[in-house]
């Protein structure tokens, strides 16, 4: 099983591009909003879907993706 597929099977969204696979948990989000201050153009909660992976290049993402502090998000780098 993919780490997509197990984390989808856990509650996880994925948005994903050629490089990288960001995956989100509404469940586990507490708006601490480190990923909106990171990027708004990547994490902007008025769009639907509210991430948008071509904003941004896959380090950068990755990067506001670690400063996440409750695991709601997470990424795998292809």
């Amino acid at each position: 099983m993919s780490k997509q597929e197990e984390l989808e099977q856990k509650g996880y969204k994925t948005y994903s591009n050629d490089e990288i696979n960001v995956f989100w948990n509404p469940k586990l989000c507490q708006h601490a909003t480190e990923c909106i201050m990171g990027n708004n153009k990547v994490f902007d909660v008025s769009r639907r879907p509210w991430v948008d992976v071509s904003q941004a290049p896959a380090k950068e993402i990755a990067e506001i993706i670690d400063r996440c502090p409750t695991g709601a998000l997470l990424y795998e780098l292809k």
